[in-house]
C-alpha cells in the first residue's frame, strides 16, 4: 500500500473510531434511563441527540491526541491491540481531564448528572482504540515494507 493510501485509511479509521467512542459515551449517559427509551419516542430522539453531541465533542477533544498516538504507532510499526486499547484509554482520560464539560452542562441542561464519568471516559477510549486497531492498527507500518511480487 502506498503512503497516500495509508493516510486515507488512517484518517477514515480514526474518524470511525472517534464516532464509536462517542456512541459509547452516549450509551453510557443514557443507560440509567434505558427502560424509558422503549416506550417513549421522545427518549429515542433524546438518545440520538446525546449521541450526536457526544460524538462531536469526542471528535473535537480527542482528535489531536489520538492522531499523535496513531502517528507514533505507524512510525514504530505497533500492531498490538493492547497498545491501541491502552492508548485509547489514555487519550480519553487526557481529554476528560483537559476539558471538564460537566460543570458547564450542569447549569444549562436538564440532563441528569452522569455517574462514573471517569470509568465511562476510559471505556469509550478503550472501545475507540480497539475499533481503530480493527480497521487500521493491525497493519501499522506495513506501508514501509517492500512488496514481494
Amino acid at each position: 500500500m502506498s503512503f497516500f493510501g495509508r493516510l486515507i485509511v488512517v484518517f477514515f479509521s480514526l474518524m470511525v473510531a472517534i464516532m464509536i467512542a462517542g456512541i459509547t459515551l452516549a450509551i453510557g449517559i443514557i443507560a440509567p434511563d434505558w427502560r424509558g427509551i422503549d416506550s417513549d419516542p421522545i427518549e429515542r430522539v433524546n438518545f440520538f441527540i446525546v449521541s450526536f453531541f457526544a460524538t462531536s465533542f469526542a471528535g473535537a477533544v480527542a482528535f489531536l491526541p489520538a492522531l499523535i498516538v496513531v502517528v507514533f504507532a505507524e512510525i514504530a510499526s505497533m500492531r498490538s491491540f493492547i497498545y491501541y486499547g491502552v492508548g485509547g484509554a489514555l487519550v480519553a482520560l487526557a481529554s476528560y481531564y483537559g476539558s471538564d464539560i460537566s460543570i458547564r452542562l450542569e447549569n444549562t441542561t436538564d440532563v441528569a448528572p452522569v455517574g462514573n464519568t471517569l470509568q465511562l471516559a476510559a471505556a469509550a477510549g478503550i472501545i475507540g482504540g480497539l475499533a481503530y486497531w480493527l480497521l487500521a492498527g493491525r497493519n501499522a507500518g506495513r506501508w514501509r515494507e517492500p512488496r514481494n511480487s
